[in-house]
């Protein structure tokens, strides 16, 4: 499954060679979009990166229209592993789920109109950004489900964690509910690790190569 039917596919080393220019602040936003990698066959696009980036997902931190490197993409290549996964276990996120998601998504970037706005000045799909955050939602579905559920925490780590001395109940909460994140993201980071070897993934940007932010869509 692909995030979306670009207008135009090229090669990525064509932006990162600076062979396509962004379009002028004044323009309209180009359908040009690169081809970064491979995961299966289904492709992970420079707009697909900018997107994630620009709205939070997948574990990025909503960041200023910087190019994209290296490390984004392969972040975006580990979420489809996730996504696919997810899919081939038939995690459902429903419509209201999506929904109430999709409405807090757009608090963030200063209400429903704002978020439509800026989608619309980019030439995003709304359908388009829709998918993205669908399949978030069964990233961390499945994070939840085959991770983070069945890790327990005993007092003894926690006490060992927060140290010598007496802590009030919501410090070991908080401690606990730390301990447990981190066991699971370990457990996810070695189930992906062992995903992306038996996947077919072509990694179509070299390393120190930089692609221009696809867009004008700048994070909140």
């Amino acid at each position: 499954m692909r995030w979306r039917s670009a207008a135009r596919l090229v090669p990525a080393l064509a932006l990162a060679a600076g062979l396509l220019a962004p379009a002028p602040a004044a323009a309209a936003p180009a359908l040009v979009d690169a081809v970064l990698a491979a995961v299966d066959a289904a492709p992970v696009t420079a707009g697909d990166v900018a997107l994630a980036r620009a709205l939070g997902l997948f574990g990025f931190t909503p960041s200023s229209p910087a190019p994209i490197v290296a490390a984004d993409v392969e972040r975006l290549i580990r979420a489809r592993l996730v996504v696919d996964e997810a899919e081939r276990l038939d995690i459902v996120i429903g419509d209201a789920e999506l929904e109430a998601a999709w409405r807090a998504l757009a608090e963030r970037h200063g209400g429903g109109a704002a978020l439509d706005a800026r989608l619309a000045r980019s030439a995003v799909e709304p359908a388009w950004a829709r998918r993205m955050l669908r399949d978030h939602l069964r990233h961390e579905r499945f994070a939840e489900l085959r991770f983070r559920a069945f890790v327990f925490v005993l007092e003894e780590e926690v006490s060992a964690a927060l140290g010598p001395g007496e802590h009030p109940a919501e410090a070991r909460d908080r401690a606990r509910e730390r301990l447990r994140s981190e066991t699971a993201e370990r457990g996810l980071a070695e189930w992906v690790e062992e995903a992306a070897r038996r996947a077919q993934i072509r990694r179509l940007l070299p390393p120190e190569a930089v692609v221009p932010w696809p867009w004008s869509m700048p994070p909140p």
